[in-house]
């Protein structure tokens, strides 16, 4: 109960906190991360069910993926978090950021702040247009 509580949080947080580029934008911390990557599949997609309901939010079910993605839209475009599950627990945890207009003052402040995380993550950053994809894994 208590990480749904905090999944719940996080993603109450997202909705809210990435902005205009032009504007501070906050992301996911490493205890964000460590959340998210301690939760179970089926708590993950009970979170999602619930959080559906907000307008700022809405679940999706990937082709590739048997459990929920999260959208999240926010001013200047969105994010799509999709975790990969295997036996249950989160084995790569993929972020979308696409943003309607892009500076790389921006692209700089994501690829740092998610480079600067905890040396058990691995992460994998790439642009693809207005895209910033990000993957990450315990190492």
């Amino acid at each position: 109960m208590k990480q749904s509580v905090y999944l719940f949080l996080l993603f109450f947080l997202l909705s809210y906190n990435v902005v205009n580029a032009s504007e501070k934008i906050s992301l996911m911390s490493l205890n964000d991360l460590n959340i998210i990557f301690s939760t179970n599949a089926q708590t993950w997609n009970e979170n999602l069910v619930f959080l559906d309901k907000k307008l700022s939010m809405k679940k999706l079910q990937l082709k590739n993926n048997k459990n929920y993605s999260l959208k999240s839209t926010f001013k200047n475009g969105y994010v799509l978090i999709t975790p990969y599950f295997k036996k249950d627990l989160v084995e790569t945890l993929n972020i979308n950021y696409n943003f309607n207009d892009i500076d790389q003052n921006t692209i700089d402040l994501i690829f740092k702040h998610f480079e600067s995380l905890d040396l058990n993550f691995c992460n994998s950053l790439k642009t693809y247009k207005n895209d910033i994809i990000i993957d990450i894994k315990y190492c």
